[in-house]
């Protein structure tokens, strides 16, 4: 490892590895490195989408992984109505009302009064159903050490606490994202450009008639 990505070493703090860049670094170094970033942060992204589709199409043909994902939902996510579980799982309603009602006939799950409304009724795990979402940890953090098996030490602590602090930085930022940028002077202007927001679009036009 050279001297510009070499990390300089930390007391166990938790905190990420300061990284020591030297005089020769310049901003088109540090603009690939971060478009390198957001390309692999992306293709992440798409794994994990794939991977999340796969678990639920097959929940939907498999009653013992449409078990485990709405028991994990429900563990993870706190009490919660039927509409809001199926929007969850992306399933439809009716589907997870019949797999719900399995998980509450075999004690995983139990419906009781929404304390906001207790003409309402919310889904919550029992505790053989929370004993059910430990063993489901149990089995990905296995499949974790398999994948992370030739990853030192060093290595998972490092990646760990990096990513920590990615996630932090993202829930921090990533709201202004969607945010209208400046308009530069360079910008067409909104009261002549005829092909700006102001204008009428087709899925705008669909959207007022539903």
């Amino acid at each position: 490892m050279d001297e510009k990505t070499a990390a300089a070493p930390t007391a166990n703090t938790g905190r990420a590895p300061a990284i020591r860049t030297t005089a020769q670094e310049t901003p088109s170094d540090r603009g690939h490195q971060v478009a390198q970033l957001a390309d692999d942060v992306a293709r992440l992204i798409r794994g994990l989408a794939r991977a999340r589709s796969q678990f639920l199409a097959r929940a939907r043909d498999d009653m013992e992984w449409a078990a485990q994902i709405l028991i994990s939902y429900l563990a993870a996510g706190g009490p919660m109505r039927l509409g809001a579980l199926a929007a969850a799982v992306q399933s439809d309603p009716s589907t997870v009302s019949r797999q719900v009602a399995a998980l509450v006939r075999d004690g995983f799950v139990e419906r009781r009064a929404d304390p906001a409304d207790g003409r309402a009724v919310v889904l919550d795990v029992t505790e053989a159903g929370r004993q059910v979402h430990r063993d489901h940890i149990r089995v990905r953090n296995e499949r974790y050490e398999e994948m992370l098996a030739a990853w030192s030490s060093e290595d998972l602590a490092t990646f760990a606490a990096l990513l920590h602090r990615f996630g932090d930085a993202m829930e921090i930022h990533q709201p202004s994202w969607s945010a209208r940028p400046h308009r530069s002077d360079a910008d067409p202007d909104p009261a002549t450009d005829t092909d700006t927001d102001a204008s009428p679009r087709p899925d705008k036009e669909q959207d007022d008639r539903s």
